[in-house]
């Protein structure tokens, strides 16, 4: 094979990546067809086999969840206090997830696989959804200490991630029922600092409460 020849099978291979995370992110694994994914890309509907060996070889490959495990990095070496590091885990968080502009399509397919799980879930749960629990839970307990039970340090996990994926799934109603919402920068920066203010006073008297 000449070089021009491996550069062109090494650029067709990017542009299935990108072109599956874009189609899997809009429609989920089930919804997604191959022939879409390589009309965006601009390749021979045989190409997905040829590079991925299958829809699921490829759907792997699509998921490359560096962006959430750096933001997640970069928190743990924040010289903040726990409280504020949940702010900026929060703020980014939902940029991630909600930004159309910067928005990660491996975030927007994991929020779409927890509301329709499909075969991809077992590798979305190992590879970032066990990882993050792990990391938003050593952060709760780093603000809350020793004043809460792990088992309701656990439920303020589930709690703020329950509000992270509310204004994911939920944004068709919302913008249905208030018609002038829009997830710009601001409004993501005030969805962001609202869970955060709920978060941390909701913990603050459930602390109280069982200290």
């Amino acid at each position: 094979m000449s070089e021009f020849q491996v550069t062109a099978s090494v650029q067709t291979r990017a542009r299935l990546i990108e072109a599956a995370r874009e189609v899997f992110a809009q429609y989920g694994f089930q919804g997604a067809t191959v022939r879409e994914i390589c009309r965006r890309a601009g390749a021979n509907v045989a190409a997905v086999n040829y590079h991925f060996g299958s829809k699921d070889g490829l759907l792997g490959e699509a998921l490359n969840f560096s962006g959430l495990k750096a933001l997640q990095t970069d928190n743990l070496t924040a010289d903040h206090c726990p409280e504020k590091r949940l702010r900026l885990f929060l703020q980014d968080f939902m940029l991630m997830l909600l930004d159309e502009k910067s928005a990660s399509r491996q975030c927007r397919i994991m929020a779409r696989e927890l509301a329709d799980p499909t075969p991809a879930l077992d590798k979305i749960v190992s590879e970032a959804i066990a990882p993050l629990h792990e990391f938003l839970g050593r952060l709760v307990c780093e603000i809350v200490g020793d004043k809460m039970s792990a088992a309701e340090q656990l439920r303020c996990v589930f709690s703020i991630l329950g509000q992270c994926s509310f204004y994911y799934h939920s944004e068709p109603v919302l913008q249905r029922l208030h018609p002038e919402l829009r997830y710009d920068t601001g409004e993501i920066g005030a969805i962001a600092a609202h869970i955060a203010d709920f978060s941390l006073a909701a913990m603050s008297q459930l602390a109280r409460r069982t200290a």
